[in-house]
């Protein structure tokens, strides 16, 4: 299996800067709840739940690779109860907050939290708000007994949570008046440091520009700004690796980014003014080194970093899968 840092180690936390989301969950976040037995719906009954009407702009760009796995767990598989979670409860808070706001226009919202309190933000603010919210899932990993990272805990939020997808009017108008709410998953490149073997499925992933939105086409839909949500400002000075460039690219069509906490998002008012909001959240990204583009990354994953194995597999109190066990502590 990977190696996991002493719990010692920690305290030389600075060698892992930047610190980006991956490293705050895997590091400070709270432990995978224990699985739980629950009904298991269909990978069709979940995917349909979450599918964007054809006439959604922001349709194509949601994923169905994690919903799939569904159909290929054991009959007694169980998963986490995510509702467990703090953060999960205080993502669901902050975006009952912003949705009584009157949701600014012409904002991508990237919420890179745990994937499973993602979920439960998009999926409340969908819900609660006046205004029309595209909740879109970008989760393209699957659960695994020895996997690295608990995709079962994302998939649970995606199997508890379920949003309100409204059906667009049609016309570039009506686009124009969605808000696009991406989801991800910060666990997809946590571990950086860790080795992995060849017992271990590395079930991590990174986002590529095909994956969200390219700037000419935030452009075409009147968005001039990318509102980047993580769990704690205190933990996180960074945009996550694998979104280094495609915020450059952001950047240089003019496209501001705005990054905020959920503390942050949690004391928003009903009478918010979003202009003087955005004043002091701005941040510039610079090129920077990622992981992604380091070889000593992807020798270190022997357990083959990002590929996909389709086999059946079972996520119970015998098999935990990824870090179950707990966080905090590598």
């Amino acid at each position: 299996m990977r190696r996991v840092l002493p719990l010692a180690l920690l305290s030389a936390a600075c060698s892992l800067r930047p610190w980006t989301p991956s490293v705050s969950v895997a590091y400070w976040g709270e432990p995978v709840p224990p699985p739980r037995a629950m009904p298991l719906p269909s990978a069709a009954t979940v995917s349909e739940r979450w599918r964007l009407p054809t006439e959604d702009p922001w349709g194509r760009y949601s994923k169905v690779t994690l919903l799939t796995s569904l159909d290929s767990m054991a009959p007694d598989s169980e998963l986490p109860d995510v509702r467990d979670l703090e953060v999960v409860r205080e993502a669901a808070d902050a975006a009952h907050h912003v949705a009584q706001t009157a949701l600014p226009k012409g904002v991508l919202w990237l919420v890179d939290l745990r994937g499973a309190a993602s979920v439960a933000f998009g999926a409340t603010l969908s819900l609660r708000a006046a205004a029309p919210v595209s909740p879109v899932l970008t989760f393209n990993n699957w659960p695994d007994a020895s996997g690295m990272v608990p995709a079962e805990e994302t998939l649970a939020g995606c199997v508890q949570f379920a949003p309100k997808l409204d059906r667009p009017a049609g016309g570039a108008a009506d686009a124009l008046e969605r808000h696009p709410v991406f989801m991800l998953d910060s666990w997809r490149l946590a571990y950086r440091d860790d080795e992995v073997d060849e017992d271990t499925y590395d079930n991590r992933y990174g986002l590529g520009a095909a994956d969200l939105p390219s700037p000419e086409a935030l452009r075409e839909a009147g968005i001039s700004r990318v509102m980047y949500v993580v769990e704690d400002l205190d933990d996180t000075d960074k945009e996550e690796d694998d979104l280094n460039g495609i915020f450059l690219a952001y950047q240089a069509h003019g496209i501001g980014i705005y990054m905020v906490d959920l503390k942050w998002l949690r004391g928003l008012e009903r009478d918010t003014s979003w202009p003087r909001a955005f004043v002091g959240r701005a941040m510039w990204v610079r090129p920077r080194v990622t992981i992604l583009s380091s070889p000593w990354f992807y020798q270190r994953s022997l357990g083959g970093f990002g590929g996909f194995r389709a086999r059946p597999i079972h996520v119970g109190p015998s098999s935990p899968g990824g870090r179950s066990g707990g966080g905090g502590g590598g």
